[in-house]
């Protein structure tokens, strides 16, 4: 329940990095340029109080008509008119000399309806040319006689200001910001060629608040979501979070790949299978998922790679039916298209998912993907993926992660520039083996975090209709078996030397 003495914005989003609201009677001051969504913003604060919080407000606008008001309000799903005629909300169109007037007089005819309808929170839209805006002494005193008229009245006001060199990564700072009680600032920011909006709690009076600079967007039919940055901390219980079931695992779905990583993987243990393009790293991942879905768990693949049509056509050539399972409700598959990926609402996308439809097994195709988009030098991509391990981690879900390292040939690096395999908890190796003419498919466990690791190379096919599989060691095939080759994963593959009876030193045979 909210605090009596807070008002809930109702703003989806916003009410989480401004914890239970806004003290009530606080003066709210958002400001920014044009067209990052002030008005939005004011009229959302005023709709929401008298449609979900039996909190009555008054819109009060200088340049749009209220027509307009509503004609717009109407394409975010809010029907100003309905509360209008019921009593609950009043728009006035008036100018900024009569509202100065009015609020410096005690028998106000706005207060007076404000009164009439019981309102509780008002919006001003273009409050800086109503006191000058200007930074004077006298530009100061008019917007400090605006805010004791309207907290006389005991009102949560918001008042937008426009302030043009609020732009991009431009900082500057308003007269009116040291009078007001909650100052919130938005920005369009250009990163390039694309344009995203942020929010800022510059201050907020009385109480905690998030700060850094969240996004958010306005949502046709919906109006404003704020999406809390990805670094910003979450609930404790995410951040200390762990795979701390040591009994537990989960099978890989491949045949043979059990046996050699110790059973399956742990439960809220964070796998990364890495390799070359074509290796068989989305194999692997439909199989993980048919296998969830085989035992009745829940599996999520995400896709940046493949749209989901696309992903069912080929589980379909390794014998995977996915439109059977996602009808029981035990797969489902998510395909966001990666241009101009916004890394805040997509991470708030995961975690909606992840609440809802409360997988055990998740599939994210693929990291490389991420770090094309969000770049890997930075920290950006660092602290999402940090957030997304974080996230598994809470719910105990096994995560893996499909990782295109274009080094696998002659590799340097497991991760590439990607820093990050200190988060990881397992790590498998997927390579191309040069044999005489011919490419041959190899698997190296590196690393598997609380698991004893045998780092050899085996070697993998994959088959129409069955999918793929880890070869035994030792297969009695003509062509020679990866045990009878040294250096393999180093792309230079040397035959071992014979032993004095003839045999491979490790007791395979020719």
């Amino acid at each position: 329940m909210t605090e009596p003495n807070r008002v809930k914005t109702g703003i989806a989003g916003l009410d989480d990095i401004l914890p239970g609201g806004i003290p009530r009677g606080n003066v709210i001051l958002v400001e920014g340029a044009i067209g990052t969504g002030k008005t939005t913003m004011g009229v959302e604060f005023v709709y929401r109080g008298a449609s979900q919080f039996d909190e009555p407000g008054i819109i009060v606008v200088f340049e749009v008509s209220p027509d307009k008001l509503m004609r717009d309000a109407l394409g975010l799903g809010w029907d100003l008119a309905k509360l209008e005629q019921q009593g609950r909300l009043k728009i006035v169109f008036t100018t900024r000399d009569v509202l100065r007037q009015e609020l410096q007089q005690a028998d106000s005819v706005l207060l007076d309806e404000a009164a009439k309808i019981g309102a509780r929170r008002i919006f001003i839209d273009g409050v800086g040319r109503l006191v000058g805006g200007n930074g004077s002494l006298e530009s100061r005193s008019a917007f400090h006689v605006l805010t004791e008229g309207l907290q006389r009245e005991n009102l949560t006001a918001l008042l937008a200001v426009e302030a043009s060199s609020l732009n991009g990564n431009a900082s500057a700072s308003l007269p009116e910001e040291s009078i007001a009680d909650t100052v919130i600032r938005l920005r369009m920011e250009d990163s390039q060629r694309a344009i995203s909006r942020s929010i800022e709690i510059v201050k907020s009076r009385g109480q905690d608040f998030q700060m850094g600079r969240h996004s958010f967007r306005i949502l046709d039919g919906k109006g404003i979501q704020v999406y809390r940055r990805v670094q910003a901390p979450r609930k404790p219980s995410r951040d200390r979070a762990a795979a701390f079931d040591p009994t537990t695992r989960l099978s890989s779905g491949i045949p043979g790949l059990d046996g050699i990583i110790n059973g399956g993987y742990f439960v809220g243990s964070t796998t990364v299978v890495a390799g070359i393009s074509g290796v068989g790293k989305s194999v692997m991942a439909l199989q993980f998922i048919a296998e969830g879905a085989r035992r009745g768990e829940r599996s999520l693949m995400l896709s940046l790679d493949e749209q989901v049509e696309q992903i069912m056509r080929n589980a379909a050539t390794v014998g995977i039916d996915l439109q059977a399972e996602i009808k029981k409700d035990l797969i489902r598959l998510e395909y966001e298209p990666p241009q101009e990926i916004e890394v805040d609402a997509h991470f708030h996308h995961i975690e909606e998912l992840v609440k809802e439809f409360k997988p055990k097994r998740v599939v994210i195709d693929s990291l490389s993907t991420y770090g094309s988009n969000l770049g890997t030098k930075g920290r950006v991509f660092r602290d999402f993926f940090h957030a997304l391990v974080a996230l598994m981690k809470e719910r105990q879900i096994v995560a893996v992660y499909n990782h295109e390292n274009p080094e696998m040939l002659g590799m340097n690096s497991m991760m590439g520039d990607f820093a990050m395999s200190s988060l990881v908890d397992n790590i498998v190796l997927m390579n191309w083996i040069e044999l005489g003419d011919s490419f041959r498919l190899g698997m190296t466990i590196a690393k598997m975090r609380a698991n004893p690791v045998d780092r050899v190379t085996h070697e993998c096919e994959v088959i129409n209709g069955h999918g793929m599989r880890v070869l035994p060691r030792a297969l009695p095939v003509r062509t020679q078996p990866f045990s009878a080759y040294a250096s393999l994963v180093a792309r230079s593959p040397e035959r071992r030397t014979r032993g004095p009876e003839g045999a491979i030193p490790d007791g395979s045979s020719e």
